[in-house]
């Protein structure tokens, strides 16, 4: 059975290069600290061997059980020890404030400040260690002094020590912070992805059930008059050609089913065509399937987001789609207009209108309803028997990149004048 070690290397560069210099200082220390007693400088062996093994146990830091970072705390609270009940270490401090740097890389919070205050008692066991015997040499005047010094230097120990375990946190921290943030925008690009392909299959299932329901049904029909034109081309030439003609007519029917469907499933406003461009091509095609041309009034001063461009195209080719197949209008009237804060689509057509109580929207017009929703904007219906029905949205921009506009455009009001007098 094999015993593993699991290890990673520091996180932070520069807090390893922090402790490496605190070690420098502690090694300098013990080399020019017998000058200041008047002896010849000297690193020993066993003090060079504790500052090489402590420095370098900072690339490495144990993970995974807490055994691991129990031992390995213990093993630098040892050489501490070593070095400095042997005198090896003269600043053997330095090298407790690096444990409690170490500590925020292997333990919890809790676990941390109850190093900290571990640590702490340990610096003032070997601090009275070792001025035990300094003590008995000194008048009375001097041990107040010199317990004053002590005194001080023990706060200041410990208000560092806490400063530094405060600063240390802040910046595991703020770590955390920005890796939590990245695995939270990796999982919203997720998100996005599947929104997106999401809308994609709810479209294309709405464009099958329509071809299912119109070119379906056309087809159905045609293969039926076309055996009933065979059966009475023998009998009834009359009949016959009646039939024939009901299926060139279903026939002309399909043609403009394929030709609608085709341009629904370009569900995306071409990146090489403006709005406009894109709206009198959804235009043309409905006037070319219909034989109506709907007026339009277009007032975008400014390049909109491609969100908004694309949503204000699915909505007037959903519009014009429903107008197509249940209106039975004679005119329609798209409007779109864009200020600085918002942009405003209204369709309007003078069908036979319906009943919002007896007849709820339908599938496609749900979504779009769905979509406007999720841009925080306002999805509004009017519609009665018999005058026609008018279509209005209204999405923010305030949440988009700001245009510079070239010209406001005012609001449009609920019924346009033009539009009126196209219906008398």
């Amino acid at each position: 059975m094999s015993l593993s070690f699991p290890v990673r290397s520091n996180p932070f560069r520069f807090l390893l290069y922090t402790e490496w210099g605190l070690v420098a200082t502690c090694a300098v220390a013990n080399s020019l600290m017998p000058i200041l007693f008047f002896q010849t400088p000297n690193l020993s062996i066993p003090s060079f061997l504790i500052l090489l093994v402590f420095g370098l146990m900072g690339l490495i830091l144990p993970y995974g059980k807490t055994i691991y970072k129990i031992l390995y705390t213990i093993i630098e609270v040892g050489l501490i020890l070593f070095g400095a009940a042997f005198g090896y270490l003269q600043l053997w401090s330095l090298l407790l404030i690096v444990v409690v740097i170490r500590s925020s890389f292997l333990f919890d919070l809790s676990e941390r400040y109850l190093l900290a205050g571990l640590v702490f008692f340990l610096f003032l066991a070997l601090q009275i260690q070792s001025i035990s015997s300094i003590t008995l040499s000194l008048s009375p005047l001097e041990q107040g002094n010199f317990w004053l010094n002590q005194l001080t230097h023990t706060l200041l120990f410990g208000m560092g020590l806490l400063f530094l375990l405060h600063l240390v946190n802040t910046v595991m921290s703020e770590r955390q912070i920005q890796e939590q943030l990245a695995i939270a925008h990796k999982q919203l690009q997720q998100y996005v992805v599947q929104v997106e392909d999401l809308a994609v299959v709810q479209e294309r299932n709405h464009t099958a059930h329509n071809i299912h329901d119109s070119l379906g049904h056309a087809l159905a029909v045609m293969n039926i008059q076309l055996q009933t034109a065979l059966r009475y081309w023998q009998v009834d030439l009359e009949q016959a050609y009646h039939y024939i003609v009901e299926s060139k007519r279903l026939g002309s029917f399909a043609m403009q089913e394929v030709r609608r469907s085709v341009n629904t499933l370009r569900v995306d406003v071409p990146r090489e065509r403006s709005l406009q461009m894109a709206i009198m091509f959804l235009v043309r095609e409905f006037h070319h399937s219909t034989g109506i041309l709907p007026t339009t009034q277009l007032s975008l001063a400014f390049v909109l987001p491609r969100e908004i461009s694309k949503i204000l195209y699915l909505l007037i080719q959903e519009g014009l789609t429903n107008i197509y197949k249940h209106a039975e209008a004679t005119a329609v009237h798209i409007q779109v207009s864009a200020i600085p804060e918002q942009v405003y689509l209204t369709i309007e057509d003078n069908g036979r209108g319906f009943q919002l109580e007896q007849q709820p929207i339908g599938f496609g017009l749900q979504e779009m309803q769905q979509r406007v929703a999720l841009l925080k904007g306002k999805f509004q219906i009017e519609s009665e028997l018999g005058s026609g029905c008018c279509l209005t949205v209204r999405l923010p921009l305030s949440e988009f990149p700001a245009n510079i506009p070239l010209e406001l455009a005012p609001v449009p009001s609920r019924k346009n004048h033009s539009l009126q007098k196209s219906f008398v």
